[in-house]
């Protein structure tokens, strides 16, 4: 029996996720946290708290912003003023022809993320809710607009979501909880209150939230997970708060021979065993306004699916872009390896960005794909 599982657990990491088997796994602390885009010009943050704004695309040197203390979250507002929250728990604006910053608001808690509204009224992400940063008012949904009943939150958010504003000012916040799936809110800037979703038919305690986008009618939420012996990947969609599947990449079984030794006698024959193969471990996703196609990112790279295409076939999508990424090899929250793309978002003119947890920020043009490292 012994023998059998060391076996199995070979035949694991030899078919696995082709993410574990060809990346890299690395330990050393990510450059990148998040980045946000205004026309073109492109704020990066770190992870040890530093600014670098790069005024062009191509441009292969950023300036360095200086702030009095580490930034923890940091984005540019409806005007082109960047805008942060730093380590002492002030937001702040930045003047950048003087050079100064400004106070704007205080937050207590976590702060993950800084979201403007068409208003350019601000709001920050913490794990106590959703808090309007004029009249300090913190908003939490009760349990009645939770998608995944297998999670409970008592004090606040204890994972920190992916947050996304669609063209109608609502804020959309997703979580990642591993092999027990995920949980998506929407909260109405306007109305300053949380949206009902209906998520019945996707099943949200099977399918992580990695990240979200939208085109002029809908909302789209993607997502995925590797856990133990299987690799799964999904994309939804959102029309008046109704979610619909778009897409479900799962493994499927496969039947493989392999040699077993018998542990009594320690004779050896081969042995058909099972196991599950192609499914994709989806992570964020993005819309290109010039193109008007979806696309995804994978271990397998980056995907784009037209509108006019039967988007629930996997094979209907295109492999456009398959960067050599490097890999951590194990997820804080599902027993196999983590997702190394961490965001994606298009330029008005189809430049696509996405953000690695350990290569950089990526840029793609097309046909020209570099790193700002």
């Amino acid at each position: 029996m012994k023998a059998f599982f060391s076996s199995l657990i070979l035949l694991y990491l030899f078919l696995g996720s082709p993410g574990t088997v060809s990346g890299q796994s690395v330990s050393r602390v990510v450059s990148y946290k998040d980045f946000s885009l205004a026309g073109k010009s492109i704020l990066l943050l770190t992870k040890s708290g530093k600014l670098e704004l790069f005024n062009d695309l191509t441009a292969s040197q950023g300036l360095t912003i200086q702030t009095a203390t580490p930034v923890v979250a940091a984005t540019i507002d409806r005007e082109g003023t960047i805008v942060i929250g730093d380590t002492n728990h002030s937001v702040q604006t930045y003047n950048s022809r003087l050079k100064t910053w400004r106070a704007l608001s205080t937050y207590t808690g976590k702060l993950t993320s800084i979201v403007f509204n068409s208003q350019n009224q601000c709001f920050l992400i913490t794990d106590q809710g959703i808090v309007d940063a004029q009249t300090h008012t913190t908003y939490f949904p009760d349990s009645s607009f939770y998608t995944n009943r297998q999670i409970r939150y008592t004090r606040g958010w204890f994972y920190p979501p992916v947050s996304f504003l669609d063209h109608q000012d609502n804020i959309w916040l997703g979580f990642d909880h591993g092999e027990w799936g995920g949980d998506v809110f929407a909260f109405d800037t306007r109305q300053r209150a949380f949206r009902r979703l209906q998520t019945e038919q996707i099943e949200m305690p099977r399918n992580p939230v990695s990240g979200f986008c939208d085109d002029p009618q809908h909302v789209y939420m993607s997502g995925g997970v590797s856990h133990m012996f299987m690799t799964h990947g999904s994309i939804s969609r959102f029309s008046d708060g109704l979610a619909t599947s778009v897409l479900q990449a799962k493994d499927k079984e496969t039947p493989v021979e392999v040699i077993m030794e018998d542990p009594r006698t320690g004779k050896k024959k081969k042995q058909q065993l099972i196991t599950w193969k192609g499914g994709h471990q989806i992570g964020p996703m993005a819309y290109n306004p010039s193109t008007k196609c979806l696309y995804f990112y994978s271990q397998f790279g980056i995907f784009k699916g037209s509108p006019t295409a039967d988007l629930a076939d996997i094979k209907q999508w295109k492999n456009v872009l398959n960067p050599k990424l490097k890999w951590t090899a194990g997820s804080p929250y599902a027993a196999g390896p983590a997702m190394n793309v961490l965001k994606m978002q298009f330029t008005t003119d189809g430049t696509l960005l996405f953000l690695t947890e350990h290569n950089g920020l990526g840029i793609y043009a097309g046909k020209n794909l570099r790193f700002i490292e």
